[in-house]
């Protein structure tokens, strides 16, 4: 009996020893293995002059921000730690530009119709109306000329920044007014309210071009400034325009391209490229979701306007065109401009005109073969 217990005894010994070596074994190869890689947080901030109540804003908020974040978490390599710097708490609405190019701020949207004098190539949806009311179109438009024409990146070389996308939020441009308009007749001494490259389109029908902004729009009115401001159906709503604009007047003037998001060059240059490649890819997805958002709360908008007390009158189809004939040719203007600064405006104009034929929009004026 004592043999066969000893045996055992051996055996059981020699399990243990061989399991506290393999244990043992299993340690001394994890100290010699590659620790997981840790995520590096990197800080960005992000600017705007308008408030989340603004699209633009809200869909930074709702599309791009988590758009970049859900991207970078696929590989848990990076993290973006985004600091906010809206509502003019770094930069006034238009301020934005130079807010990126001397690096106050690192990622920020760029409201182009406002600087039309400093950036006209991005005028192109305002030297084009009548055309379209599909920003999505508009956007993917646009990006394909940013790809195909280097110019469009050149544009920002001057400024100190670099551009991820463009993009726009007024989808169909409509008169908000004070006073009742029925027809083109109505137009003539009446003080318009836009942006600025939008004011050629009401001065030959007789009206007074005002530049103003989302920003004071609504004062401009309140105080007499303007009778009516040319605006779209989402900012009508957002912003509650027509507490002081009971009347809209669809005249279906078509939308344009107005924003870019846009990178300090400093602080792109220090981004991985994994995270660059993010935020691209966000904004693109930006553009399509901000074009979509205006469409949805644009189709709502008539309706929500009338039931705040307001009048809606639609021009008929004689007079959109004869309202689009009365423009000089914006466009063939533009482009000849961008060809004097070296800039192919001619074939970038053919090629979004183009784009708009192939997608069959309600355009009024063949703006490059004219």
């Amino acid at each position: 009996m004592t043999p066969k217990t000893h045996s055992v005894n051996f055996k059981n010994r020699f399990r243990n020893f061989l399991g506290g070596a393999a244990l043992s074994l299993a340690a001394l190869a994890a100290l010699h293995m590659p620790s997981a890689q840790a995520t590096e947080e990197i800080d960005l901030s992000i600017v705007s002059g308008f408030s989340p109540t603004v699209a633009a804003v809200k869909l930074l908020q709702e599309s791009f921000m988590p758009g970049v974040d859900a991207r970078l978490a696929e590989t848990g390599n990076y993290k973006v730690n985004w600091q906010e710097a809206f509502s003019g708490t770094l930069a006034k609405p238009g301020g934005e530009l130079e807010a990126l190019e001397v690096g106050l701020a690192d990622v920020g949207v760029i409201v182009t119709a406002i600087h039309s004098d400093k950036i006209p190539l991005y005028k192109i949806g305002y030297v084009t109306p009548f055309t379209t009311t599909d920003l999505v179109l508009i956007h993917k438009v646009l990006d394909g000329l940013v790809e195909k024409y280097p110019a469009f990146n050149e544009t920002w070389d001057r400024f100190n920044q670099v551009t991820l996308s463009a993009s726009g939020i007024a989808d169909n441009y409509v008169l908000c007014s004070a006073k009742p308009i029925e027809s083109l007749s109505d137009f003539e001494g009446l003080k318009v309210g836009g942006i600025g490259p939008n004011l050629r389109w009401v001065q030959p029908v007789g009206s007074v071009g005002v530049s103003g902004s989302l920003g004071n729009f609504y004062q401009m009115v309140e105080t007499g400034v303007m009778d009516a401001m040319l605006v779209w159906g989402e900012s009508v709503v957002s912003l509650k325009f027509y507490e002081v604009c009971p009347y809209y007047f669809n005249a279906n003037l078509g939308g344009a391209n107005t924003y870019t998001i846009n990178v300090n060059q400093q602080a792109w240059d220090r981004l991985p490229d994994e995270v660059k490649n993010a935020m691209q890819a966000a904004a693109k997805q930006y553009g399509v979701d901000l074009g979509n958002f205006a469409r949805e709360l644009g189709e709502v908008a008539i309706e929500t306007f009338k039931s705040k007390g307001g009048t809606v009158t639609n021009i008929d189809d004689a007079e959109r065109l004869q309202w689009a004939k009365t423009l000089p040719n914006l466009a063939q203007e533009w482009a000849e401009q961008m060809e004097a600064q070296g800039i192919p405006g001619k074939a970038i104009l053919t090629d979004y005109m183009n784009a708009m034929r192939e997608a069959d929009q309600p355009i009024a004026r063949q703006w490059d073969q004219e």
